[in-house]
């Protein structure tokens, strides 16, 4: 009987029905039939609702809102079988969205006016927020998928990245600092005016070497002009990373040429050491440039107690000193002492030893000491070795005592050198600690004989061709 019923109103003047109304028809017909004979027959449709899709947009909100797992379309039939068979088909919405593609025609086509205007107006809203939250949904998850591989990516280089800021912001922080103390230290430097040069053009002369011309004396300062008892040529050689101290011994019998104090030029032999009491720093250099054919560029002036400062200032050095010395000492501290306000018999040594911690009182004694072993040939070597001690002791101090040896060593030092030219210069002694220190004397022991000038004084005669080469050897590498 129901599939008597079924045939029957599948088709109508020989055009089909509503696909969803008929099955809507045969779950009816199959539920009257489970449900028997006793009971009461439910209405094929409600009053008022011709159309099935409007029965199906009225009743989804309610079972979509109840969560119900049925759904409409379920068991309905393949479009190749009629004869009652059924397979699971696809869930409601799915199906409704295929509804759009299903031919229209007969009654089906009237379906799209009057009152299923209001079901398609309703299906399409409904497809239409179905779309925005699918659309808002893939969106979301795009963003968070996009945050998640980020933060991966964030945790992957976040070390990195860390690292780089954290080298960055210290080099920046050490370079300001350095820069800033380095300024300060050369605010303490006593700058002079250049003074006027006559002899600038030795051929012993480059870019990678320059030589700055470290001049002591007894005196309290530059402008007295005194006999300067000390003499060393420095010189940096940025090829052979060497750094190499020349004494130029004070009693050479040399020519002096050049201009004096007054502005006049001069042209006389004398020693070494009256040059810089005829004209100063800068016919010091004039003077030695002109005899042994080597540049001098610059100059720094110190006085001898300014070593006191300086050597205590890094804690003392060590050295290694006999008992002749230790007791040839007690003359020259004795005058020290008297200037330094200190008690007669301060700082006497009883004798010598190997690497004694000496301040810088028995220092200085030790530097200016004559009249022990070879007398002036020996005491230039004592020199240039309390040189290299306290740069030895710098190298290896702690910051602390560094800025204490910085601010010691820059207060007591006289240079024509500009502040530009002494930044640039303390830049290049910072890169250049690692040089190798090498020390030497002009004359070397072949290269002089012993005379005595017309005035009667003793005089070391020397062969300047043999210095020339000599220096140019070591200083230039050639």
């Amino acid at each position: 009987m129901a599939n008597k019923d079924r045939q029957q109103n599948y088709t109508n003047d020989n055009k089909p029905q509503d696909y969803y109304e008929q099955e809507y028809q045969r779950q009816l017909d199959e539920f009257n039939r489970i449900s028997g004979a006793g009971g009461q027959r439910v209405q094929q449709i409600d009053e008022g609702v011709n159309d099935f899709d409007d029965y199906y947009d009225a009743g989804y909100p309610d079972d979509h809102t109840q969560g119900t797992a049925q759904s409409y379309g379920q068991g309905s039939r393949s479009s190749s079988d009629h004869s009652g068979s059924y397979r699971e088909s696809t869930p409601r919405r799915q199906t409704q969205s295929r509804q759009t593609s299903r031919p229209q025609n007969g009654q089906s086509k009237q379906r799209g006016s009057g009152k299923s205007a209001k079901s398609n107006k309703t299906s399409a809203q409904r497809r239409n927020n179905d779309l925005q939250f699918g659309k808002n949904n893939k969106s979301r998850n795009d963003q968070t998928n996009k945050k998640c591989k980020n933060k991966v990516e964030n945790k992957k280089r976040h070390p990195i990245k860390t690292f780089f800021k954290v080298l960055i912001i210290i080099l920046l922080v050490v370079f300001i600092l350095a820069n800033v103390l380095i300024w300060r230290y050369i605010g303490m430097v006593n700058k002079v005016q250049r003074g006027q040069r006559t002899n600038t053009d030795a051929s012993m002369n480059s870019s990678d070497v320059r030589n700055i011309l470290l001049i002591g004396s007894d005196t309290r300062n530059a402008d007295e002009r005194g006999r300067t008892d000390s003499m060393i040529l420095l010189s940096i050689n940025s090829t052979t990373k060497e750094i190499t101290m020349t004494s130029f011994m004070r009693d050479m019998y040399v020519n002096i040429k050049g201009i004096d104090a007054d502005g006049n030029d001069i042209d006389t032999w004398s020693k070494l050491n009256a040059a810089y009491v005829y004209g100063g720093a800068e016919l010091l250099m004039d003077t030695i440039e002109y005899n042994f054919d080597i540049a001098v560029d610059d100059y720094v002036y110190i006085d001898f107690l300014s070593f006191v400062d300086i050597v205590d200032a890094v804690g003392g050095i060590e050295l290694d000193i006999s008992d002749e010395e230790a007791e040839g000492m007690k003359p020259p501290m004795a005058e020290q002492n008297k200037l330094l306000g200190n008690k007669k018999g301060t700082d006497y040594l009883d004798k010598g030893g190997k690497k004694l911690l000496v301040n810088g009182n028995q220092a200085l004694a030790y530097a200016r000491l004559r009249y022990v072993g070879n007398a002036d040939f020996q005491r230039t070597e004592r020199q240039r070795t309390v040189i290299t001690k306290i740069i030895e002791k710098a190298k290896s101090s702690d910051p602390l005592t560094i800025d204490k040896f910085a601010k010691a060593s820059m207060s007591h030092l006289t240079t024509n050198m500009s502040q530009t030219q002494l930044f640039a210069l303390t830049y290049k002694a910072i890169f250049s600690m690692n040089y190798e220190i090498k020390s030497m004397r002009i004359p070397d022991d072949d290269s002089y004989s012993y005379g005595t000038s017309s005035d009667g004084q003793s005089i070391l005669e020397v062969d300047f061709e043999v210095c020339k080469a000599l220096l140019r050897k070591d200083i230039y590498n050639q």
